[in-house]
């Protein structure tokens, strides 16, 4: 377990910090590498896991150290906040999307005025390139771009090195990453929207195993951190169910191949699949899937989720809703085919929700994705914060932990003191 709140791990700068900024870089990397160490070999892994020695309580997660007082408030007319996306490569349509939503959501706040006159200021950068290249952004954003706070994406890798930074240098951080590990290890400067890796793990398989009583099920997960964790989850949750473990295959990111997933198809012949990739490869996927098992639900990860496209039905129009997840409820009472994700929960069709759809449209062309809305609403929620807490990143942090349903078009939002989400989510069928 990591120490994160006394003031030597934890600091608010800006003076002093740009002298030493090599030496950071150096120690960052030791971190993150002792962070994401290759996983124990197979023999080690058949073990079962030791019970742990001892546990956080969530809400006795917080920050105590300094960087309160207006010594420490960030100055200048602009009010800097950063984004770090995929804006090259194979999710390049992912991260632009997210920018422009974020661009919008600072459109909308600039109606109101911030104190001081300050304006709002988007400050994108790129997650994509060889490992650990994010966290060189992220380190630019706080140390030569002075963001008050940063938004990650759907990646647990860039989350994790963002959480490190973040961390180190006492800069808020929000995420769309579903990785639970980011707010389970006492660091008070992280949040996250939506719910996590367990919780949607726990959906699916109670939605396989206890509701529709499947057996066959194939888990197709990316060959990635996020890949892996995905898969450790629900392989927890399964088991939590009592059902048989599912057949699994794992899919390179650089390099995907499909031909196993295609074998796997027709050899095992599934009444389930589990998708468990990014967006690119998530949709390759389910076109496959779709092709030889119409009939058979595929249940996807938040991340699978596309930039545009099946959320314009959104979970209002579609009649197979799980309304409950923790009751399972299945009220139409048939096996329903189709796409099914965990999403927050949302409120009837709101005004707002409404005119957020119809001028994303406008601007880009494409429905709003859930992730496209989760942006949105995560600036909203920020400046929100920022009027209260003034341009300081300590006193931001301590209103972001305050969030208690923010009506957002993404559902309501709501932090316990470790930075989870927990406003709940509804199992939804999207449709392609």
């Amino acid at each position: 377990m990591r120490a994160t709140t006394s003031s030597q791990h934890v600091r608010s700068f800006p003076a002093g910090v740009l002298p030493v900024r090599s030496r950071l870089h150096t120690s960052l990397g030791i971190l993150l590498v002792v962070a994401f160490l290759p996983s124990l070999p197979a023999a080690q892994k058949d073990k079962p896991a030791p019970e742990p020695y001892a546990s956080i309580d969530r809400d006795a997660v917080d920050y105590h150290g300094p960087g309160r007082d207006a010594a420490h408030d960030l100055p200048g007319p602009q009010i800097k906040i950063g984004v770090v996306v995929p804006l090259q490569g194979p999710c390049q349509a992912e991260g632009n999307a997210l920018v422009q939503a974020a661009q919008l959501a600072f459109e909308d706040e600039a109606e109101h005025p911030l104190p001081g006159a300050r304006r709002l200021v988007l400050v994108p950068r790129d997650e994509t390139g060889p490992w650990g290249r994010a966290s060189n952004r992220i380190v630019d954003l706080v140390l030569e771009d002075r963001a008050l706070a940063i938004l990650t994406s759907t990646s647990g890798v860039t989350a994790h090195l963002a959480e490190q930074v973040g961390n180190r240098l006492g800069v808020p951080i929000l995420t769309l990453a579903s990785d639970s590990g980011t707010t389970q290890t006492n660091v008070p400067w992280i949040f996250r929207l939506g719910p996590d890796d367990a919780a949607q793990a726990e959906a699916f398989a109670k939605d396989i195993y206890a509701v529709r009583h499947l057996t066959r099920v194939l888990l197709v997960t990316e060959a990635d951190h996020d890949g892996r964790l995905g898969g450790e989850a629900v392989g927890k949750a399964v088991r939590q169910f009592g059902g048989p473990a599912p057949d699994q295959v794992q899919i390179s990111s650089t390099r995907p191949e499909l031909q196993p997933v295609l074998a796997q198809l027709h050899a095992l012949n599934p009444e389930a699949v589990v998708i468990w990739a990014s967006s690119n490869l998530a949709a390759k996927l389910i076109e496959e899937v779709h092709q030889v098992k119409p009939a058979v639900p595929v249940y996807l990860c938040r991340k699978g989720m596309p930039p545009a496209g099946p959320t314009s039905a959104g979970p209002e129009g579609s009649s197979d809703q799980r309304q409950d997840v923790a009751l399972g409820a299945d009220r139409s009472g048939r096996l329903s085919a189709g796409v099914w994700i965990l999403l927050p929960r949302q409120p009837a069709q709101t005004e707002a929700r409404k005119d957020f759809d119809k001028r994303y449209r406008e601007r880009t062309g494409n429905p709003p994705s859930r992730a496209v809305m989760q942006v949105y609403d995560a600036m909203r929620l920020t400046v929100a914060a920022l009027r209260r807490s003034g341009p300081n990143r300590a006193r931001l942090r301590d209103r972001l932990a305050e969030t208690q349903n923010f009506a957002g078009v993404s559902g309501a939002i709501s932090f316990d003191h470790a930075g989870n989400d927990v406003a709940g989510a509804t199992l939804v069928r999207l449709y392609y």
